[in-house]
């Protein structure tokens, strides 16, 4: 396999490996998931109509299956044949590939205003999933790691409904 930059975020076209099932998986395919995946966690901390972020995980469990490289399929203009991917999602995927962010992550639309992009950072968090986080972001202005540690450090994140010592635990031992 050819070498790579460090820096690169889609796996090149060609990096493939079997999984359990005997099944080709495609590491690119793996990657755009992930990134589909954080833009649903983005958009949902962001209060966009959930509903509509919903797709997102879908997509991205799909496409981690899909039997061909998305590249190949990106490269052949062939992306609308993936089930659920429409032109303008075709588009938000390229831009993705291409850059690792997409508009709607830069620069919402007239139902979404983004928000800071360190909310992420709450997700990476075992077991904090995208509402919890928006409900932090929201309701109680926490929109980073750092600012989760802080709370959690001065005993204010325990007081907030739905979060337990267990968590404020995670939080503490998370990056550690």
């Amino acid at each position: 396999m050819p070498e790579r930059n460090k820096k690169q975020l889609i796996p090149a076209v060609d990096d493939f490996y079997i999984d359990a099932k005997g099944r080709t998986r495609w590491l690119a395919n793996d990657a755009l998931g992930e990134l589909l995946k954080q833009l649903y966690a983005f958009l949902v901390i962001g209060n966009y109509e959930e509903s509509h972020a919903a797709r997102y995980p879908r997509l991205a469990h799909a496409i981690s299956r899909y039997p061909e490289s998305i590249l190949l399929l990106k490269e052949e203009d062939r992306l609308q044949e993936i089930p659920g991917v429409s032109k303008i999602i075709s588009g938000i995927i390229g831009e993705l590939l291409e850059t690792g962010t997409c508009r709607k992550m830069k620069e919402g639309d007239e139902f979404f205003t983004p928000p800071p992009k360190t909310v992420l950072e709450l997700v990476e968090i075992p077991r904090l999933g995208a509402k919890t986080a928006k409900k932090l972001f929201q309701e109680h202005g926490i929109d980073s790691l750092a600012a989760l540690q802080v709370a959690a450090r001065n005993g204010s994140l325990e007081k907030i409904e739905g979060i337990g010592k267990a968590m404020v635990a995670a939080v503490l031992q998370f990056g550690k």
